[in-house]
C-alpha cells in the first residue's frame, strides 16, 4: 500500500515538473471572452473571481440602465400624447421637433419665412418655394401646441432624463469593454508569472 502511495506521489511530482507552460495568448483570449477566465486558467482564482464578479456587476447595471431608458422613452411619449396629442408611432425627428418648438404654428411660420426669403427672392424659384413648404411644413394631423411653458419644460425634462440614461448606458458598455481589456492584460501578466515560477 505504501508503495502505491509513493508511486502516485512521484507521478504527481513528475507531471507538475514536466507540465506545459501556461499559454499567455490563451490566457488573454479567455479573459477577453469572459473576464477572469484567463486568470482561472493560470490558477489565480481570486483574481479570476474578482474580474468575473466585476463583469456581472457591470452587466446587471447595464441591463437596469437599458430598462430605465425604455421607461423614460415611454414616459415622454405618453406625456406628449396626453398633452399635445402626439401620435405614438412618431419618429425621433418628430419628438425632437416638438421639443425644439412651442407649437406647430410657430414652426410652420418659421419655415414659411425662410422659404419666402430664399426661393422667390434669392433663387427666383416659385416652384421650389412650394416644394419646400410641402416638404418641411408640419401637416394638421401632426400639429401641436404646448399651451404654456410649464407643459413644454416638463416634456423637455422627460426627454433629457431619457438622454441621460442613454449616456449612462453607453458608459456601462464602455466599462464592460475596459473590464475585458484590463482582465486580458492582467491574465497575460499572471500567466508570465506562473511560467517564471
Amino acid at each position: 500500500m505504501k508503495k502505491i502511495i509513493i508511486a502516485l506521489l512521484l507521478l504527481v511530482v513528475a507531471f507538475s515538473l514536466f507540465a506545459e507552460q501556461v499559454s499567455v495568448r490563451k490566457a488573454m483570449l479567455l479573459s477577453a471572452i469572459v473576464p477572469g477566465w484567463g486568470q482561472t486558467y493560470a490558477s489565480s482564482y481570486t483574481k479570476g473571481g474578482f474580474y468575473f464578479a466585476t463583469e456581472i456587476g457591470i452587466y446587471l447595471s447595464w441591463m437596469r440602465l437599458k430598462q430605465e431608458t425604455d421607461w423614460a422613452s415611454a414616459a415622454y411619449k405618453d406625456y406628449a400624447e396626453n398633452i399635445v396629442n402626439a401620435p405614438q408611432d412618431s419618429d425621433k425627428e418628430y419628438y425632437q421637433l416638438i421639443q425644439d418648438n412651442f407649437s406647430s404654428d410657430a414652426y410652420n411660420a418659421s419655415v414659411e419665412r425662410y422659404a419666402r426669403n430664399v426661393y422667390p427672392i434669392i433663387k427666383n424659384d416659385p416652384e421650389g418655394y412650394e416644394e419646400y413648404l410641402e416638404k418641411y411644413k408640419v401637416p394638421e394631423e401632426y400639429s401641436w401646441d404646448w399651451e404654456n411653458n410649464k407643459n413644454w419644460n416638463r416634456y423637455k425634462d422627460l426627454r433629457y432624463t431619457k438622454q441621460n440614461y442613454e449616456v449612462y448606458e453607453n458608459f456601462a458598455v464602455a466599462a464592460l469593454l475596459i473590464n475585458r481589456l484590463v482582465s486580458a492584460v492582467d491574465a497575460a501578466v499572471t500567466a508570465k508569472k506562473v511560467n517564471r515560477n
